[in-house]
């Protein structure tokens, strides 16, 4: 949250996996895991290292945050926060709703509003290629898979916004409480997109969730609609458009991959996860030990909150010698933890890489002149889930 952690948060990372690999933190309230191996360990013991303590709770917060919170549905069961046998049946909606059938589906879609943001800022010869192309067109996307009407994307954003500031358990009082009471109207807009959907279905993930799948998978209850819709809204939108931004970045500040991009497109889906590697989107989710274990050379009790840092994970020298460098080719390259491993691994982690993928090939025809604006430094968001740029200034 602070520098000079903001900026680089391997310099703890590092010291982290040498000195404490499993440290506990104060602030926190928990232990970081920052190796590989043992978050690869805990991600395929759910036995051991359930997923009940994935996310925080809204209700967490401070009394004053949750009394504005009076009348919202109650989080329930979502796919990231559920262990077997609960976990399976929401695993369902999830694969049907990402599915390699809808993915096909809006790739015109990605198409079109690709050239259509650089339409928009080429006459200019300069961009904010966060704010002018990736944020608006992932969030095209994800708000298309979800049904949510054009007209209705930027005040949708602006609650999920407000969602991952209740997460945030270091994110002062004051807007919080601002944020509970917009949650109000949020959860009013959800209930209507449900309604609309029982009467009029249509080819999307409310629909899938309102009406469920046959035999496949049955429909889930309003309140469960409610928590995987504003959980998944979040998970499906800040990962997806920092990865574009941060594969872009890395592309130019090495020139020689740009380049490569530009004169073979096929290049573009290992420079991503190269991307997906070194800078992970998402800094990790939390499990809670269920019996006393060992983890790291660290004995934990029985109910210990723990933080997978896959982050850290993904620059861990034991498994990727020279963690540092810029390897698309490197052997082991898809073998990153940005999406998570194991039964809770990102079930859109297709259609996100997919977004990127098409993002990349667009702007690398249409603008393969670009570079980094001459006074341009990487600033990141101050965020307790998030690794974002703040902006991605470029000229051609």
């Amino acid at each position: 949250m602070t520098s000079p952690h903001r900026e680089d948060p391997h310099l703890f990372y590092e010291w982290a996996r040498a000195e404490q690999p499993v440290c506990y933190s104060e602030t926190l309230g928990a232990w970081m895991v920052t190796r590989y191996d043992d978050l690869m360990t805990m991600v395929h013991d759910p036995d051991t290292y359930s997923s009940k303590n994935a996310l925080p709770s809204i209700w967490d917060n401070p009394p004053e945050v949750v009394r504005e919170l009076a009348g919202c549905v109650a989080e329930g069961s979502t796919i990231v926060n559920e262990d077997e046998p609960k976990h399976l049946p929401l695993r369902k909606v999830l694969d049907h709703a990402f599915s390699g059938r809808r993915i096909r589906a809006v790739l015109p879609l990605m198409t079109k509003r690709a050239n259509e943001l650089i339409d928009a800022f080429e006459p200019d010869r300069s961009a904010d290629l966060l704010a002018q192309y990736s944020d608006p067109f992932v969030q095209a996307i994800v708000s298309a898979v979800f049904g949510i009407p054009d007209e209705d994307v930027a005040k949708v954003q602006s609650w999920t916004n407000d969602y991952v500031l209740l997460w945030n358990p270091l994110a002062p009082t004051p807007g919080k409480i601002e944020a509970a009471r917009r949650l109000v109207e949020y959860e009013k807009y959800i209930a209507e997109l449900i309604e609309d959907r029982k009467k009029h279905p249509r080819e999307d993930f409310i629909s899938d969730m309102v009406h469920g799948n046959g035999d496949a998978f049955p429909p889930m209850s309003y309140a469960d609609i409610q928590y995987v819709f504003r959980g998944l809204r979040v998970a499906g939108y800040d990962t997806t458009r920092d990865t574009v931004t941060s594969a872009i970045l890395l592309m130019l500040q090495h020139r020689e991959h740009w380049d490569r991009a530009c004169q073979d497109p096929k290049a573009i889906p290992r420079l991503v996860e190269e991307t997906l590697r070194r800078d992970a989107p998402h800094r990790g989710l939390m499990r809670v030990t269920t019996r006393e274990t060992e983890l790291g050379g660290v004995t934990l009790p029985a109910g210990s909150a723990l933080l997978l840092l896959f982050g850290s994970g993904n620059r861990d020298e034991r498994k990727f010698p020279d963690p540092d460098a810029v390897d698309p080719d490197r052997a082991n390259v898809r073998e990153h933890l940005a999406f998570g491993n194991g039964i809770h691994q990102c079930p859109g982690n297709n259609l996100a890489r997919t977004e990127v993928r098409v993002a990349l090939e667009t702007l690398t025809r249409r603008l393969p002149q670009i570079d980094l604006a001459p006074d341009y430094r990487p600033t990141y968001i101050a965020s307790y889930f998030f690794r974002g740029l703040e902006s991605l200034r470029v000229v051609w």
